[in-house]
């Protein structure tokens, strides 16, 4: 099947739904009408952002993901290709979204909390000196919007999830990078939210703490610079967030794959577990 008939058979996204998961969605209508079998070609970013209408953003999210869990093959230079079995991995993957989805959101704090530490310690230990310019770049990006009162909250929110992004991306394991960027996905309402109550210098603040410790390399220290200080500024707007809406969730944030700010738990100060919803992201 010709790379036409791929993109004829995409359905756009119309509603608020994750971005990332309409982009997932395409491929694996892909598999199932038999237009990408295995060992096929993808179409390129532009081509699935186009069919699928959103950013190209969300597609190369997904596609990290796909490489991540062995559904897709990127060869540089030449494409992105199905794997063998390609059908089998991403019913997995989808699956796991789903639990997601399912899950409370103090169960996905808690995972998120998992995630970062693992993230910021691996980072400690394998950045290189280019890695730590590029921290250091995201976070001067966030602090610039914060300084500016007319920025919308959305570019604090897109900043802000940059830098975590790199985080995973010096990290040097995709499988926990890919792992962090679903999840933050999920949360990325109460992200949204915190740095509402909260501000993107009060992020920045958090995010210079990280990368101290990842420059000098302390593996504790970066797990610690998650899980102790950034949380516990994090900990407030979640816990108000939960206390005063009327719905699960403060108001979608528009979608966007990776690591949020600052919002998981300290040991014996856990948010209480209701039997809430996520909303899809």
């Amino acid at each position: 099947m010709s790379v036409d008939d791929v993109m004829a058979s995409a359905t756009p996204v119309t509603g608020k739904g994750s971005a990332v998961q309409a982009v997932l969605t395409f491929i694996q209508d892909g598999l199932r009408n038999g237009s990408l079998p295995s060992s096929a070609q993808l179409p390129t970013e532009g081509e699935i952002a186009a069919a699928v209408g959103v950013s190209r953003t969300p597609v190369r999210e997904a596609i990290k993901a796909l490489e991540a869990v062995g559904v897709v093959e990127i060869r540089r230079g030449i494409g992105t290709f199905m794997r063998p079995q390609a059908a089998g991995a991403l019913g997995q993957l989808l699956v796991f979204q789903s639990h997601l989805r399912a899950t409370t959101p103090a169960e996905l704090m808690e995972t998120r909390l998992m995630v970062e530490r693992t993230a910021a310690e691996l980072a400690a230990r394998n950045r290189t000196e280019a890695d730590l310019a590029r921290l250091q770049e995201v976070n001067a990006t966030l602090r610039r919007k914060s300084a500016d009162p007319a920025a919308p909250l959305d570019d604090l929110l897109a900043a802000d999830l940059a830098f975590h992004h790199t985080v995973y991306d010096i990290c040097g394991n995709h499988l926990v990078a890919s792992l962090g960027r679903f999840v933050t996905t999920e949360a990325s309402p109460w992200i949204r939210e915190s740095l509402r109550r909260g501000g993107g210098e009060r992020a920045a603040r958090n995010h210079d703490l990280v990368i101290g410790m990842i420059e000098a390399r302390n593996q504790n220290g970066a797990r610690e610079a998650v899980s102790d200080r950034a949380v516990a500024d994090g900990l407030k707007d979640f816990q108000l967030t939960l206390d005063t809406s009327t719905t699960v969730a403060p108001p979608v944030a528009p979608p966007v794959a990776t690591l949020g700010e600052d919002q998981a738990t300290r040991p014996g100060r856990r948010p209480p577990r209701t039997r809430q919803r996520l909303p899809l992201t």
